[in-house]
């Protein structure tokens, strides 16, 4: 089991296009910086059949750190925004095998 990186999605990108990796990585980073933009607008980015992105919402919350001077006392995670992932259907079947 490898690692996929950018890269490589980009020259299978390219390949199923018929173009070169130039034009792979461009078409990849397109559609990267479409994701990002919209969630940066609050918008939540449904890709049917492989799953949904949405800024989510982390309230405060009080933890015990492991590690540090703190370790062992209660600290106070601000509330702050993440991203969410959730896998569509075909996405979960083929993580099944």
């Amino acid at each position: 089991m490898a690692d996929l990186r950018k890269s490589d999605i980009a020259a299978q990108v390219a390949g199923k296009l018929g173009g070169s990796k130039a034009e792979g990585e461009r078409v990849l980073n397109a559609v990267l910086t479409t994701i990002h933009e919209a969630l940066a607008d609050g918008d939540k980015v449904v890709l049917t059949g492989f799953g949904s992105f949405s800024v989510r919402e982390v309230k405060a919350r009080k933890v015990k750190p492991i590690r540090g001077g703190q370790a062992g006392q209660l600290i106070t995670v601000p509330a702050h925004k993440r991203v969410g992932f959730t896998a569509g259907a075909d996405l979960n079947k083929a993580a099944q095998g």
